[in-house]
């Protein structure tokens, strides 16, 4: 399916996004998931921009974070979409959504996923900071930026240390 939308033109096998953005598996760690817990309602904009690829909001791919006093940074937030980005390499958008301005790239930049085709092209979200609201105490210092690798869900998926 053609989707034309916002100056951008892509190609996107929808049906198989869709069934790829349901099943995939999830980082289990804790910033992930107060990423997961919250997206949905403090992005509302987003997650419909999301769906018109097939993506759901709360099902990245991959996910950047590091903690900052009473927040988690989250430096990036990556999805894979099944197809090709038409007419040129890259496109990007800025909106603003849950009171903060969101930066989104859509290119073919490589994020580690579990979909069996080489056609995709990610959906990357820049700018996002979410309050602590997990029940998980809080990590206390931020080394490296952190993000689970598709190994590591793996793993979990299949209940592998």
């Amino acid at each position: 399916m053609i989707v034309r939308k916002n100056g951008f033109v892509l190609d996107v096998d929808i049906e198989s996004t869709i069934k790829y953005s349901h099943e995939h598996s999830l980082c289990d760690c804790d910033e992930d998931r107060n990423f997961y817990v919250q997206s949905k309602e403090k992005f509302p904009q987003l997650a419909e921009f999301l769906s018109e690829l097939g993506l759901l909001i709360d099902r990245p791919d991959e996910i950047g974070s590091c903690a900052e006093e009473d927040y988690i940074d989250y430096h990036f937030v990556s999805y894979t979409v099944v197809g090709e980005i038409l007419e040129v390499d890259k496109y990007e958008i800025d909106m603003f959504d849950g009171g903060l301005f969101l930066h989104v790239v859509i290119d073919n930049w490589y994020v580690p996923n579990e979909q069996e085709t080489d056609r995709y092209f990610t959906v990357t979200v820049f700018n996002i900071r979410l309050p602590w609201v997990s029940e998980a105490p809080f990590p206390k210092e931020c080394a490296t930026v952190k993000s689970c690798s598709v190994v590591d869900k793996i793993k979990k998926r299949f209940n592998k240390k």
